[in-house]
């Protein structure tokens, strides 16, 4: 979405993270814990080198797909100056040897046969060795990229096809099979019972996609906290609605003490502001995405908090300081969450190409060798992963901030906050200290 204040125009993400990490996450019943890739070895990069697509002497040519413009492109465009940072960095110190990243941006508009398109493009005629993805419509060219064997980086955005195929990775975690239709994790039940939320009220929008979410979040309720209550809950929320006096009187009414929604951030704001309005003051606001500093001193903001799925900017992490560096010589930097997703899709790239042996980065080895990496931190962005243990199921534990007087303050000492616990077909199953271990 874009909101306009004081004459600056500001990007922020919308529905993103209703897959991401203040929305209960996905799991499936089988993923990286079922031991799929027990059996797979390394690949020794091959000599003599052979041809690969893309790799020449001098350049490796990546593609990249997103929306730069249709109705999503405010929340993903942004993700390209990232990308292209990571790859002036890479390239400015010589860190791929005597090869240098060269990078082609296709325009998907957010819709699935353009999607489809823009891969065969990049594949077939701009002859690319892989492919970055930062679309809600990458389910639509998976298939394909995976038929040729393509190597794929992305943000998953609780997409199946991140925990359907293995040529492709989320630069953290990726999804179930199913898109989590079936399981989740009680992250939002735990989140809102750590911070004393007993009396919950759900507001989403009438989109499967919202819906499905608020959904999700009473049922975790129901079965992992029988003692916290659903107070109010609707999902008839038109899209573009802006005028939210009901609402903000039936939660009054209902005595609710805390407010999870599963809107986009105008939508979220209005009903804050509403609430203000209405003198209503709830405990816990949980909102599903925003996490940029051009946001917080919007009406209704203050007190709100944020789900997000790297180490919060205001610790300092490594990564962090390393984008904002890159970003500043550039003149791109802003405190955003959705650029720095793009600096991490590209770094996790530039990690497959190492990984596959910068003498002959084969595809098949960027594949095979990346999803055996452990301890995979996107250097310092967030708590250790490996790639075979995250695929196909939910990520456990998530990092969370509160606006308070115009800034962010990390919740939790700055630490992960990890789910209890996984629900399956209606069944909850208690999660060990080493699976939340494994973020």
């Amino acid at each position: 979405m874009v909101i306009r204040r004081g004459g600056v125009v500001v990007a922020v993400a919308l529905a993103l993270t209703f897959v991401g990490l203040a929305a209960p996450s996905g799991a499936a019943s089988s993923g990286g814990g079922s031991g799929q890739f027990k059996n797979l070895k390394p690949v020794k990069p091959p000599s003599p080198c052979p041809n690969t697509d893309g790799v020449s002497a001098s350049t490796i040519k990546v593609g990249a797909i997103l929306p730069e413009t249709g109705p999503t492109a405010s929340s993903f465009q942004a993700s390209e100056d990232g990308m292209r940072a990571r790859f002036d960095l890479a390239n400015a110190t010589g860190e791929l040897g005597s090869r240098k990243l060269d990078l082609t941006v296709v325009d998907d508009v957010g819709d699935p046969a353009r999607n489809l398109t823009a891969a065969q493009q990049l594949v077939e005629q701009d002859g690319v060795y892989g492919i970055m993805e930062n679309s809600l419509a990458a389910d639509s060219s998976a298939p394909y990229l995976h038929s040729q064997n393509v190597p794929v980086t992305g943000w998953h955005l609780g997409l199946a096809s991140f925990g359907k195929y293995a040529n492709m990775f989320g630069w953290r975690n990726s999804f179930p099979p199913d898109a989590g239709k079936n399981t989740y994790t009680t992250q939002n039940v735990d989140f809102l019972k750590a911070k004393g939320a007993t009396k919950v009220a759900l507001v989403g929008a009438n989109t499967s996609n919202s819906a499905g979410f608020v959904t999700q979040v009473a049922d975790s309720i129901r079965i992992a906290d029988p003692a916290m209550k659903v107070v109010y809950q609707t999902t008839s929320v038109s899209v573009g609605q802006m005028d939210f006096t009901a609402e903000a009187q039936k939660i009054k009414d209902s005595g609710a003490d805390a407010v999870v929604t599963g809107m986009d951030f105008l939508q979220n704001v209005a009903l804050s502001a509403a609430l203000v309005q209405d003198n209503y003051k709830v405990k816990v606001t949980l909102y599903p995405g925003g996490y940029d500093s051009r946001i917080t001193s919007l009406p209704g903001i203050n007190g709100v908090y944020f789900g997000i799925e790297v180490a919060p900017f205001e610790e300092n992490p490594p990564a962090y300081l390393t984008y904002k560096a890159q970003m500043a010589k550039e003149g791109k930097y802003y405190q955003g969450e959705v650029p720095y997703i793009g600096w991490l899709t590209a770094d996790t790239f530039i990690e497959g190409l190492k990984a596959a042996g910068l003498s002959c980065p084969t595809r098949q080895g960027f594949i095979t060798n990346l999803r055996l990496e452990k301890n995979w931190t996107a250097h310092g962005a967030f708590a250790p992963i490996a790639f075979s243990n995250i695929f196909g199921r939910p990520f456990y534990c998530v990092y969370y901030v509160q606006v308070q007087n115009g800034t962010f303050v990390p919740q939790f000492n700055g630490a992960p906050f990890c789910a209890s616990g996984v629900i399956h077909n209606g069944k909850l199953t208690k999660l060990t200290p080493a699976q939340q271990a494994q973020g």
